[in-house]
């Protein structure tokens, strides 16, 4: 979307001998000009894949792009396009791009979610907020398939007593929102504060159970089907056994 950045990427190309065409535009809106392709190569992250990289791909061709829920930036879905108008594929772990600019929300816990007003519901839980948004990417995955509109955000040293760390929750429309506390001294329960219409924190637990039921299984096992009219049906080890999206 930059000429004078795309100009300078074309004349380094040609300068290295590589016999690339290089245009500048809105890349989710593909390129119609050289369709149809046999592979799209995304180097940014989607939440959803753009219609347009679909319908300009041939049928069997390939779309690879780099996956990215509000939960979690993790994943690789390689996408075969039938030939009807939808795709589908299987995931792949390791890969973590910028979020495509027209997919982003500016959304700030303090500014645009919790108010003064607020009196959440507390509550307690034996799931560490650390085994849902610590450093297990196969489950943040999981749960962000789960759970599609929900972020989270953690916040060290929140200047509360007894409180290392905070893990905020909140849905994508800033109307429900969670905290869950985390004690390094206290490892057995946690506190959790919910408000809003959805308990974000009780479909947390949900998703997280049902991703330990299934063995704690990676991206690997996951797939993505894309409908013609634009649907986006995650399922497990196969098309037919559909994951299930929890908010």
């Amino acid at each position: 979307m930059d000429p004078e950045l795309a100009a300078e990427a074309g004349g380094r190309l040609e300068g290295m001998g590589l016999d690339v065409r290089a245009v500048h535009g809105d890349g989710a809106r593909g390129h119609e000009a050289g369709e149809p392709y046999d592979r799209i190569i995304a180097t940014c992250s989607v939440r959803t894949v753009p219609p347009a990289w679909i319908a300009q791909t041939r049928p069997g061709g390939v779309v690879l792009v780099p996956w990215d829920s509000p939960w979690f930036c993790y994943g690789l879905l390689r996408l075969t396009v039938d030939g009807y108008g939808g795709a589908s594929g299987f995931f792949s772990p390791h890969s973590a791009f910028m979020l495509l600019r027209g997919q982003r929300r500016d959304l700030l816990i303090y500014r645009d979610v919790v108010r003064d007003s607020h009196v959440p519901k507390e509550s307690t839980t034996r799931l560490s907020p650390w085994a849902v948004a610590g450093e297990d990417w196969a489950a943040q995955f999981a749960i962000g398939l789960q759970l599609p509109h929900v972020w989270r955000a953690w916040h060290e040293n929140p200047d509360v007593e007894g409180v290392d760390s905070r893990l905020w929750l909140a849905d994508t429309d800033a109307i429900s929102w969670a905290a869950v506390d985390l004690d390094e001294r206290i490892g057995d329960h946690f506190t959790v504060w919910e408000h809003g219409p959805r308990r974000l924190w009780e479909a947390v637990e949900a998703a997280y159970g049902w991703w330990c039921e299934a063995g704690r299984p990676g991206p690997e096992r996951f797939g993505m089907t894309i409908a013609p009219d634009g649907a986006h049906v995650p399922w497990f080890d196969t098309p037919d056994n559909p994951v299930p999206v929890l908010l």
